[in-house]
């Protein structure tokens, strides 16, 4: 054996050929067993065709109505960024001020999340509703903000939903301008602080500086020293030295003193905690409203259809309507359902920067007191010195710590000048809400192609558990397949109505009943004489096909005799149209003998054996030796015999005919027997020794746009349905036309 292939072939051995071949079965079987189910698929939703675009267009036509019916909210955003570079923000961008340093070092480590839950703060929000003459509390207005931090970034998204794109985006450019001027102020009050105190502080040391200066200079002149020993100067300078570190302390603990007062105000006016996440849901107040106007002006429409404008029914539903819309107009559309509570970020902070204060605060008083104890200690030394040594000393330390301070000052009002004048805001605006861009909802494209996926989908699955729950058999593969039987031929039904096209349908009718009489003529090497025909139950078409197979019988040249052998429900006397005065209870009690009891039935070959009178025990005459003379009499004079036998589900009439006859058709109707009800009966069928089961007639088959024309029975000739042929395909109580 070689491997099939492109170029060359490859030779196998005996075990890989072996292999080969069970792997190519196997994929073959798998190949045809998908496309067996695939094929069940698209039939079991072709069959249910009308279930599956009911449900699918009834499901977009909800959808759509539903997203109509929806008033439209428009929502715009603004992005903003936190954090921004420069002189604000930066850890290493430090300054002379201990506190304005501690803020600069707070704010770099601040995150996205941090700045939007300052963006929910309630002040905020109430300087938008003034600023834009808003009839709404903060609260009120929060309700219609979503704020959202862009993960792993320093950008913030405040998106606005409002009635109109217009004041949508208004309210959000006003939102992300009024933050951006609060964190600016935030910033820069603790570099006013410092520069209101320095500004007090600078004149009065410059005056005091030019007054030492003056005053040395002077004395100087008087005293005509211009230079002092070495010595001297060393001890001078030492105590200049320690009286400056004094007074730098001193200044460092005012100013501290200063900054801890203003923290502590700021501490007074900002709240510990924050509202966090709020979460806003639909006013169920407005929702019971709307759904009452809705209702109240269909009963509007209503009763101006039967009253004038007058009537008094017209005139309270209108007054009622007028009622409703003014109280849905006194409610917010949405409520805030719940608020979770979070700490302050700005309080921290300013704690800190309190406890920091208080901190440099002692470190400066303790300082000032070193230093004051230094010079008191040196204070001898320099009383040792010449009375003149000494007041030049004095004066030039004095105008030396008075220059000294005086710059100090000085470099610390330039420093905190540069430090309010860069601190303008951390927060940047990078795109404004746009109107023009703005999203509306509901989205009525959006919403119709989710609607038409699911709608899909639901369409889908509603026909498949249908299918999956409805146990009757539609077509022959479903019998062979759950039954295990043959199926030898197909009845299609037919809705053949007085304005239907009765002729369209007579070829294929008859088509299926040749097929049937050529299957039983074939069914084994012994063609069956005696043929049984029952069902699982009642009104499945038995009797209807009992006749019609033998029609078709007669019509192959045959001699066939027709039997209706279910005694309690006869129908084959009104389905041929002929009396049943006499019949097969008459033979088998000895009133009549068989050849008086059957007559013709008006159909080529054909002669039937009507039920005659009621008996009063079927079963006793049927299981009787009466019957089975009756029918090797029937033998005789008949080419086939043909039993309708009663349905097998409450009664053994048709077991025991089963067994008499030399084979039994069951059949089974696509449209009413269920699985449950045809395994019951195969058991019953198959329980009795002796019973050949021939096959199983698909009755009431479904058949799809059927085309058929220009049949012929071989010799070129078309053929037609008589009027012998009886309702095929539609079950007993069919009138047969004569």
């Amino acid at each position: 054996m070689y491997l099939p292939g492109s170029g060359s072939n490859f030779p196998l051995s005996g075990d890989q050929a072996g292999r080969f071949a069970v792997a190519q079965a196997v994929a073959e079987h798998q190949f045809v067993q998908r496309d067996v189910e695939l094929q069940r698929f698209w039939s079991a939703l072709w069959r249910r065709k009308r279930l599956l675009a009911a449900v699918f267009f009834g499901f977009i036509a909800v959808v759509a109505a539903f997203t109509l019916l929806q008033p439209k909210h428009y929502t715009t955003q603004v992005r903003l960024i936190a954090g921004n570079g420069g002189a604000v923000g930066d850890p290493n961008a430090n300054t002379s001020l201990p506190l304005l340093n501690a803020l600069i070092s707070q704010t770099g480590v601040q995150t996205s999340e941090t700045y939007a839950e300052l963006l929910y703060e309630s002040p905020i929000a109430s300087e938008v509703a003034q600023t834009l003459n808003l009839p709404l509390t903060a609260d009120q207005l929060l309700s219609h903000v979503a704020i959202k931090p862009v993960t792993n970034t320093n950008i913030i998204s405040l998106a606005v939903t409002w009635r109109d794109a217009a004041t949508s985006a208004q309210i959000a450019n006003t939102f992300a301008d009024v933050f951006v001027d609060h964190q600016r102020k935030m910033i820069s009050r603790q570099a006013d602080s410092a520069l209101a105190f320095l500004e007090q502080q600078l004149p009065q040391a410059q005056v005091h500086m030019r007054s030492a200066q003056n005053a040395l200079a002077a004395y100087e002149v008087r005293s005509g020293i211009a230079d002092l020993q070495t010595q001297m100067q060393t001890d001078i300078a030492s105590m200049a030295a320690l009286e400056q570190k004094q007074q730098q302390a001193e200044l460092e603990a005012h100013q501290a003193q200063a900054q801890l007062a203003t923290v502590q105000q700021l501490l007074a006016s900002t709240p510990q905690t924050i509202v966090g996440e709020r979460n806003v849901a639909e006013n169920p107040v407005t929702g019971a409203l709307e759904t009452q106007i809705a209702q109240t002006e269909v009963d509007l429409n209503s009763a101006r259809q039967q009253y004038t404008e007058s009537h008094p029914a017209v005139v309270a539903l209108e007054q009622k309507l007028a009622q409703l819309k003014r109280e849905a107009s006194s409610h917010s559309e949405t409520v805030v359902a719940g608020s979770q509570t979070v700490p302050n970020p700005v309080y921290e902070q300013l704690k800190q920067q309190e406890a920091a204060l208080q901190e440099q605060l002692s470190a400066a008083q303790a300082q000032a007191a070193t230093a004051a104890a230094q010079r008191k200690g040196a204070q001898p030394k320099l009383d040792e010195l010449p009375a003149k040594s000494r007041r030049i000393g004095d004066l030039q330390r004095e105008a030396k710590v008075a220059e000294g301070v005086y710059g100090a000052l000085e470099q610390k009002y330039q420093d905190a000048l540069i430090a309010r004048t860069t601190a303008l805001s951390d927060v940047t605006i990078t795109q404004p809400a746009d109107p023009r861009v703005a999203t509306v909802s509901p989205n009525f494209a959006f919403n119709l192609s989710i609607g038409i996926a699911i709608g899909l989908v639901l369409a889908i699955s509603t026909v498949l558990l249908i299918e999956y729950l409805d146990d009757r058999f539609r077509t022959e593969s479903d019998v062979r397949e759950r039954l295990g039987l043959p199926v030898l031929a197909t009845i299609p039904a037919f809705a053949v109505t007085d304005g239907g096209d009765k002729d369209a349908a007579r070829p294929l009718s008859l088509e299926s009943f040749f097929q049937l009489v050529t299957s039983l003529r074939y069914s084994s090497s012994k063609p069956p004489r005696t043929i049984a025909v029952t069902s699982a139950d009642q009104s499945e078409g038995k009797s209807t096909i009992a006749v019609n197979t033998a029609i078709s019988m007669g019509m192959m040249n045959a001699r066939v005799l027709v039997v209706d052998a279910d005694l309690r429900r006869p129908t084959l006397h009104t389905k041929l149209g002929v009396d049943n005065d006499r019949g097969l209870s008459d033979v088998l009690v000895g009133v009549l003998p068989l050849k008086k009891a059957v007559r013709p039935s008006g159909h080529k070959g054909l002669w039937v054996l009507t039920s005659g009178r009621p008996a009063p025990n079927p079963v006793e005459l049927l299981q009787g030796d009466t019957f089975d003379k009756l029918l090797a009499e029937a033998r005789e004079s008949f080419d086939i015999v043909i039993l309708d036998a009663p349905a097998l589900r409450s009664i053994v009439d048709g077991l025991v005919l089963g067994i008499k006859a030399d084979g039994t058709l069951l059949v089974v109707s696509s449209s009413k027997t269920t699985g449950r009800a045809v395994n019951g009966a195969i058991e019953k069928l198959r329980s009795v020794s002796g019973l050949n089961l021939i096959g199983v007639v698909l009755n009431e088959a479904g058949v799809e746009n059927p085309q058929y024309s220009n049949y012929s029975l071989g010799n070129g000739q078309s053929i037609a349905l008589p009027p012998a042929v009886i309702g095929a395909g539609t079950g007993p109580g069919v009138t047969a036309t004569k």
